[in-house]
Order: C-alpha cells, then structure tokens, then sequence
C-alpha cells in the first residue's frame, strides 16, 4: 500500500469548555481586522460592534438590565436615582488574578464607582441587603407612625386632656 503524503495540516485548536469561538473587531478605524478569540458562554458583549485596539483589551462582560438593577427614587434634590447595576466580567490580561477569573461587578452608573466581587464577597453582600431590607421596612413603619395624624387614640387623649386640667381621669 502507498502511503499518501499530506499537506501541511494544521489542527484547530480544542476551545476550552465553557467557551465559544466568536469575531473581535481590532485595531485602528483603518486597519481594523475581525480576529476570533475564545470568549466565556456567559459573556454577551458583541466584541465586533465594541472594536479595541489591541486583542489585549478585550473584556467579557454579562448584560446588566434594568430588571436586575436595584434603583433607589427620590423626592429630594437628587438630579436621578440611585442605581445599582450588578454582572460577571473577566479582564483576561490584568495583573491582577482575581481580575482575570471571572467575578461580580456592582456599579452605579451615575458615580462611576464600581466594586469587583468574588463569589463569596457577593453571597455576603446578598444577605447585607436582606438585612438592610429588613432595617429599611422599620425605618418605613417608624416613619408611617410619626407622620400619622394624632399620634394617640381619642380615648387617650381625652384622658391626658383631662390630667393637664388636673381633673381625675
């Protein structure tokens, strides 16, 4: 048997699991290329439409919804509300190790402030805003009662009525 020879064949790379191929807008406007790059299942960042300079900067990043935000109104002065936005990201090139692994991020907007979470971190975050619920709805009561008008029943006040006129109850 006559064994054929092969052209130079080369494999495609195994993509990891819990990854998918996708195209990557990079480079400058005028030398901008689609390369593709392994990006995480849970990333829906469309990386064509958010073109970097280097494949470098590419970040994964979840959608963060209204639905999923927590926002806080106002009837004082605030110019709009308080929102909280939270999802998964992953920096594949920081430094930083935890910035490479994927993790929550907590971001309000409108202050440009973000905190980057492990998971961990997060399930302690989460049971921090069910007890400050818990606080808020005392805070709610207490203020429901001191708004309310009189602040005794009739009887009761009819009673002190009758003790600041020094009458006997």
């Amino acid at each position: 048997m006559a064994k054929f020879a092969m052209p130079n064949v080369h494999p495609f790379p195994a993509i990891r699991p819990g990854y998918r191929l996708v195209p990557a807008a990079v480079g400058r406007t005028e030398t901008r290329q689609i390369v593709y790059i392994e990006c995480p299942t849970w990333c829906t960042e469309n990386h064509v439409e958010e073109p970097v300079s280097n494949v470098e900067d590419v970040m994964h990043r979840s959608t963060a919804t209204y639905d999923d935000a927590l926002c806080i109104p106002s009837f004082g002065p605030a110019p709009f509300p308080i929102q909280l936005f939270a999802y998964v990201e992953a920096d594949p090139v920081a430094t930083n190790l935890l910035m490479q692994a994927a993790h929550i991020t907590v971001e309000d907007p409108h202050s440009a402030s973000t905190a980057q979470l492990t998971p961990e971190m997060a399930e302690k975050l989460a049971d921090d805003v069910i007890g400050f619920a818990s606080h808020l709805r005392h805070l709610a009561r207490t203020v429901r009662l001191a708004n309310q008008a009189g602040d005794s029943d009739p009887d009761m006040d009819e009673a002190l009525r009758r003790v600041r006129e020094g009458r006997s109850a």
